[in-house]
């Protein structure tokens, strides 16, 4: 792998090794959100840019940020992708969770009701250990600014508790609930603060469920992990003419890829920056020029 890299970005805790890979070389772990997928095709193909890499397992190949965009290049019939590849197994890269916010719900006891429509198991608690959630029967829990409730289920494994809990959205946002995924940290601290109206905890998980999932084929549903990487390369504006040249060898096209960065000048932005809409933990380098 390591003679296709077009270009390195060394960071104190993990490296970036940037390059194009074909995408039926890489594996999902997670299903895309068809709304999100359509508008992420038509910004692409409007660019005419893939300006991101998704960051993918260096030897796994799982991705483990960008299947949005994955599917977005298959759509567009384009068989390549930049990707960064990083170390996987390294320990500050961190798996973590969308939280779920509801909004627009007169009382927790409505949101609960709406549930309880469809078969789901609802129990209020008065103290709240998080690490029970995903661990059979409890799903999730759904915590207002002074109830908590567990929501319990039978499950046998995590992919098939995900199923579950992207049921319960399509149940509230049926119920004219608006729901949104925020980071665990934004989630609570709208709750705190009476922006939103409840959170749904959702569980949390490991590196090695990801990678035996995304390997044997399956997929938990959209929005099941939220990785954070020390760092992150931006702004590769990788041309899709170049991603759509398959008659060019890989190596071909790493060679003009590398080119092309060279001559950039890399940035370093501090976590917490907006890009694109999007807030990020993590150091970022931004290729400009």
């Amino acid at each position: 792998m390591s003679d296709s890299v077009a270009y390195l970005v060394k960071d104190k805790r993990v490296n970036l090794y940037i390059t194009i890979l074909d995408i039926d070389s890489l594996r999902l772990h997670e299903e895309t959100i068809p709304e999100l997928l359509e508008q992420l095709a038509r910004t692409i193909k409007a660019d005419g840019v893939v300006k991101h890499p998704i960051i993918v397992d260096r030897e796994s190949l799982v991705v483990l940020d960008g299947v949005h965009r994955v599917a977005a290049l298959k759509k567009l019939g384009i068989k390549r992708i930049p990707v960064s590849l990083v170390d996987y197994k390294n320990p500050s890269i961190r798996v973590c969770s969308w939280y779920r916010t509801i909004t627009d719900a007169s009382t927790p006891e409505h949101i609960l009701t709406q549930l309880e429509r469809t078969g789901i198991v609802t129990r209020k608690i008065r103290e709240f250990d998080e690490s029970i959630i995903g661990v059979s029967p409890t799903v999730a829990a759904i915590k207002s600014r002074n109830k908590t409730f567990l929501i319990n289920s039978s499950f046998q494994n995590l992919i098939e508790a995900y199923n579950i809990i992207e049921s319960i959205e399509e149940s509230m946002k049926v119920s004219r609930l608006r729901v949104k995924y925020e980071t665990e940290l934004d989630a609570l601290k709208n709750l705190r603060e009476g922006r939103v109206d409840a959170v749904l905890y959702t569980p949390r998980l490991s590196k090695k469920e990801i990678v035996a999932a995304a390997i044997s084929g399956q997929s938990f549903a959209s929005k099941a992990t939220r990785h954070v990487i020390p760092a992150r390369p931006m702004r590769l504006n990788v041309p899709l003419n170049l991603l759509r040249d398959e008659k060019k060898p890989l190596s071909e096209a790493n060679e003009e890829l590398k080119r092309m960065l060279q001559k950039r000048h890399l940035k370093k932005a501090l976590p917490g920056s907006m890009i694109d809409g999007r807030r990020y933990e993590e150091e970022l380098y931004i290729f400009e020029g």
